[in-house]
């Protein structure tokens, strides 16, 4: 994706999604603020407008994301992703220059933000290393955690799927496999 795409993008989600929820809050604020709301009510409001909130943080960090020059490299935005997200965790990198298209690059670097936030939040990994290196047929990309792995019972959400989607536009396969003592994702990239 392009510079001037992700822009668009980044004031599309600006201007529709964040403004949306913006008002959204203020509109629980001025209910929470009537006296003829019960306390129970009260609590709740409270809830809602929490996880109002951290929505609003979520979409202005995708915001700023993408607006993020597209020069940072994956190492960089990863250690930053890490810090931004208050983890501790131990990250691991081995990257081979593999002179990637600006495309690829992209996917990639959008790939492992979301694979790290998975990991951070979920899975109770310490380590993460993530391995870039030429193969037979083109690169191959792993990125494994050392965390609880995933619940097979449990359907695969966005993530996954957004993660699928953006290795299709690549013409890469994704390979997920997970026990006890963590998950490996695997990206075979045909060069």
């Amino acid at each position: 994706m392009t510079q001037p795409e992700r822009i668009r993008i980044a004031q599309e989600l600006h201007d529709g999604i964040a403004q949306d929820l913006v008002a959204l809050s203020y509109s629980l604020d001025l209910l929470l603020a009537e006296p003829q709301t019960p306390a129970s009510t009260r609590i709740e409001l409270r809830n809602i407008i929490f996880s109002v909130t951290a929505m609003i943080e979520k979409v202005r960090t995708e915001i700023f994301n993408l607006r993020a020059n597209s020069s940072e490299t994956l190492e960089d935005s990863l250690r930053a992703l890490i810090v931004d997200l208050g983890s501790s965790i131990e990250l691991n990198l081995s990257l081979e220059d593999c002179n990637f298209s600006e495309q690829v690059e992209d996917e990639l670097l959008a790939i492992s933000r979301e694979f790290l936030r998975n990991s951070i939040k979920h899975s109770g990994a310490s380590v993460i290393e993530l391995t870039i290196e030429k193969s037979e047929n083109g690169s191959t990309y792993l990125f494994k955690d050392n965390g609880r792995g995933i619940n097979p019972s449990i359907s695969s959400g966005f993530g996954i799927r957004g993660i699928q989607e953006r290795c299709s536009s690549i013409e890469s396969e994704l390979t997920v496999t997970s026990d006890d003592s963590g998950t490996k994702y695997l990206i075979s990239i045909p060069s």
